[in-house]
């Protein structure tokens, strides 16, 4: 694979997870200290989420991942907005399991009312299309289980949960087009 084509597929995945990138990069080099400048990452990444869920209906149809990584960025916006101390349960002290919960969430909802499912591959097989779909929900409620609980760990109970739950989901991804 070329380079130029590379660059474009990383600049393709990166956009469908702006208002996530914008959120880290605020929290972690943004102005002032610590607590206000993680608020402000919220409130700041929760309004950019709104427009970036309707471009990602019209742009990138199945990416619920990055949906609820987005929900995820609403909730907290709204709790910075409504009580510090939920937002420090919600941001911090749950580690990833809030992220992942919210995917999870969404999955459901994709899976239940989408064609595309929660894998997010169109297929004339139905059926297919949600036995896939189900065993990524059962993998995303495993991840928000290790994630939870193993939440003060950053990379067994953040990292590696959120990865295993992109790879599966390219993975069932790959069977529906190879169905095909």
């Amino acid at each position: 694979m070329s380079v130029s084509k590379l660059a474009r597929a990383y600049w393709s995945n990166a956009s469908a997870f702006i208002p996530v990138i914008v959120f880290l990069m605020w929290g972690r080099f943004g102005p002032g200290d610590a607590g206000v400048r993680w608020d402000t990452a919220y409130v700041v990444s929760g309004i950019l989420s709104i427009g970036h869920i309707f471009w990602l209906f019209k742009n990138r149809p199945g990416h619920w991942i990055a949906l609820g990584v987005d929900l995820y960025l609403l909730i907290g916006a709204l709790l910075a907005a409504v009580s510090a101390p939920t937002l420090q349960v919600w941001g911090q002290e749950l580690g990833a399991a809030p992220v992942l919960a919210c995917v999870l969430v969404i999955g459901v909802g994709a899976t239940w009312l989408s064609p595309l499912g929660f894998v997010g591959e169109a297929s004339n097989d139905k059926a297919l299309v949600r036995r896939l779909s189900v065993m990524l929900l059962i993998t995303a409620a495993i991840a928000v289980a290790v994630a939870l609980a193993l939440r003060h760990n950053t990379l067994l109970g953040g990292v590696l949960p959120i990865i295993a739950l992109v790879l599966i989901r390219s993975q069932l991804q790959k069977r529906v087009v190879v169905a095909q």
